[in-house]
């Protein structure tokens, strides 16, 4: 196994498409697949402030971060670990960013969905039941990768 250079793990935060979200409220640890965004240096989500995820991101606002990818013939993979502290992002500049960069990482066209997708977070700012956009702030980062012992 060896250590991740950084633009190795960026390269893997950014290429990406789901991670997997670890959060607890000190007793029992819950881990929750997720869809993510990695812009301006930070991991960003998109959730519902609804369910266990929220009622444990409301009582310990440390979260871990995991990303992992293999080769295309499953012959290395590679996996990052984010520690940090989770928000809620409320700035309209930092949301649209995130959201465009979803659309981007979906493949489809920008200047045709953002501002769609923008309207309904300006609608829906102040709405507690809407989707919502959060910003894992990283105090630690570290990634790994091995390769197997396929085709040894």
């Amino acid at each position: 196994m060896k250590d991740m250079q950084h633009d190795e793990m960026i390269d893997v935060l950014k290429t990406t498409p789901e991670g997997v979200l670890a959060l607890s409220d000190g007793a029992e640890p819950y881990c929750i697949p997720f869809g993510f965004v990695y812009v301006n240096d930070a991991v960003y989500l998109s959730m519902f402030v609804t369910g266990r995820k929220w009622e444990l991101l409301q009582k310990n606002p440390k979260v871990c971060f995991n990303v992992y990818c293999w080769n295309d013939d499953h012959t290395e993979w590679r996996s990052v670990v984010i520690d940090g502290d989770i928000e809620q992002v409320h700035d309209l500049e930092s949301i649209e960013a995130v959201v465009k960069a979803n659309i981007e990482k979906m493949g489809l066209d920008p200047v045709e969905y953002l501002p769609k997708r923008m309207e309904y977070y300006k609608k829906n700012l102040d709405n507690p039941k809407a989707l919502k956009s959060f910003r894992i702030n990283t105090r630690g980062m570290a990634g790994r990768k091995m390769h197997t012992m396929l085709g040894s």
